[in-house]
């Protein structure tokens, strides 16, 4: 039982892998002008953040992001700590209309790919 959940999970977490890091080969392309959003909690955010990032936690989404004005033309790029709630921002995003939504993953998995991307 426990052997099936374990396999169940590490599938599970194996596709969310698979689509962040398509993402991320896309955001390593290079994006124009994409809106970085961490959607961790304040808190987490306020321990440090990507440079640029704007705090819009997972349990506010869509709304606070549209609250705020944003266009759902923009490129946005969500990322969390381990990748989990940037993998459940994504498709909430895309529901509320936004078109350019990219899974950046984790904070560190991001980094590294917006250092790649850069000329």
């Amino acid at each position: 039982m426990i052997r099936a959940i374990f396999s169940a999970l590490l599938f599970f977490t194996g596709s969310l892998s698979t689509q962040a890091a398509n993402d991320l080969v896309e955001i390593q392309q290079g994006l124009l002008s994409p809106i970085i959003i961490d959607v961790r909690s304040e808190v987490e955010y306020a321990s440090g953040a990507i440079d640029g990032a704007l705090n819009h936690p997972l349990q506010g989404l869509p709304g606070t992001m549209l609250d705020m004005g944003f266009e759902p033309v923009e490129a946005v790029i969500v990322y969390c700590r381990s990748g989990r709630r940037s993998a459940q921002a994504k498709p909430l995003l895309e529901q509320a209309g936004f078109q350019l939504v990219f899974d950046g993953g984790s904070m560190m998995q991001l980094e590294q790919a917006l250092e790649e991307s850069e000329p």
